[in-house]
């Protein structure tokens, strides 16, 4: 059990150990500071007001830590994530000065070379994939036995995070979220890799509003084993909230069309504030394979009823009765992107990039459907500002007229 450092001077022994920042930053610090604070803690306080260390980092540091502060060329700032989507990092290449996010595999990933090796045959695979609804993946490697992968880092929240913390969404923000997947996912489809495991903990969404798809090929290796299925991890994947009935069974023949399942799911949760069976995890699992769905739009009115149908046809027992590609999703769904909430607002939007990657994804569609598609959804926008534009100019006619018969009225009782 590590000491923890008791004055100022130990607390700079553990910086340069820990190797978190270079000796002539430290140097540097000691210099401009005259004399070191006494205390541990004012030392510690002190280093990050320079920005010199992190507050993850003066919490280890104040624990006598001073290993685990590095992975390879990389410095960790802070820890952003743990539990079902493992553990998450994030770090910054101590030359490049790069930020970027890390996962590491759990231990017990770790303890099979079979499992290490493919681990890093599924991560060359998503290295290849390059568009911007999925996360890059920049390199995989060991450091002293610890394996992690190098992703982009994106600045947001996930969207488990989101339903904790709002509920179901309005129809068109819900709607805009899972058009951005798809179109994702059809390029990962294109390239012959399947995510498997699609559920709001693996959507983040950033501060621009785009939707970033975590783990694409590599969702198994970082499952938390209390929501993971446990059959045999070669066939089984994905948890029981939004998994395909092929998946549950174990089927060989699990293909793309398991992620429009998983998406179907996750959008139905985002437009009702429920996944689409609930209770144990038996009677979820038999529901995937046995129960029809309840619509969507019984439990949540605002689900215009075309959305609800098809959303159900995502949700179709047998994947031959699914739409068949990604590409076919987005074209379904785009009409609802602007869909009005309670207030007669447009409740989602596109950002500009997403239209673009949306129009590439549909590319071997008509591309009429889609041109038309995108048309209506920013006429309705357009109609919807020009509605609130009149009702303002109404509403100032109105006060302008008031203000001025009050007026009147007031010179005649004058005279």
């Amino acid at each position: 059990m590590p000491e923890p450092p008791r004055t100022g001077d130990a607390v700079l022994k553990l910086v340069r150990r820990a190797e978190i920042a270079d000796d002539d930053v430290l140097a540097g610090f000691v210099t401009r500071s005259g004399t070191v604070p006494p205390t541990a803690p004012d030392t510690a306080t002190r280093l990050i007001q320079a920005g010199i260390i992190t507050p993850f980092q003066a919490r280890l540091i104040l624990q006598g830590k001073h290993k685990g502060f590095k992975l390879g060329p990389y410095r960790i700032l802070n820890q952003i994530g743990a539990g079902g989507m493992g553990t998450v990092y994030l770090a910054e290449h101590a030359a490049l000065r790069r930020r970027v996010a890390l996962k590491v595999l759990p231990v017990k990933q770790a303890l099979d070379p079979a499992n290490v090796d493919r681990f890093y045959k599924e991560a060359r695979a998503a290295a290849t994939l390059d568009h911007p609804n999925i996360v890059h993946a920049y390199d995989v490697a060991c450091d002293k036995g610890t394996h992690f992968l190098v992703l982009e880092y994106i600045d947001g929240d996930t969207l488990d995070r989101t339903l904790a913390t709002r509920g179901q969404l309005p129809v068109g923000e819900a709607v805009s979220y899972a058009v951005q997947v798809a179109a994702g996912l059809q390029h990962a489809h294109d390239k012959g890799v399947a995510h498997r495991d699609i559920k709001p903990a693996n959507l983040l969404i950033g501060r621009d509003g785009i939707v970033k798809i975590l783990d694409l090929g590599l969702a198994e290796f970082f499952e938390d084993s209390s929501t993971k299925l446990s059959r045999d991890s070669s066939d089984v994947r994905g948890t029981t909230d939004y998994i395909a009935p092929e998946q549950l069974r174990g089927c060989a023949a699990a293909d793309h069309r398991a992620d429009i399942y998983n998406l179907g799911a996750t959008l139905y949760h985002l437009l009702t504030g429920r996944p689409p069976f609930t209770g144990t995890t038996a009677a979820k699992i038999l529901a995937h394979q046995l129960s029809a769905v309840t619509p969507a739009r019984d439990r949540c009115p605002d689900v215009p009823e075309a959305l609800s149908d098809s959303v159900e046809k995502m949700l179709a027992k047998d994947p031959a009765d699914r739409y068949q590609t990604a590409a076919e999703v987005v074209q379904l769904l785009l009409p609802f992107v602007h869909t009005p909430d309670r207030s007669g607002r447009a409740s989602g939007k596109l950002p500009p990039l997403a239209v673009a990657l949306v129009q590439e994804s549909t590319a071997t569609l008509e591309a009429t459907a889609v041109r038309d598609s995108l048309a209506a959804a920013d006429a309705l926008v357009r109609a919807q500002r020009t509605a609130r534009l009149a009702m303002r100019g109404m509403i100032a006619g109105v006060v302008f007229g008031l203000v001025s018969l009050a007026f009147a009225l007031a010179l005649c009782f004058q005279k």
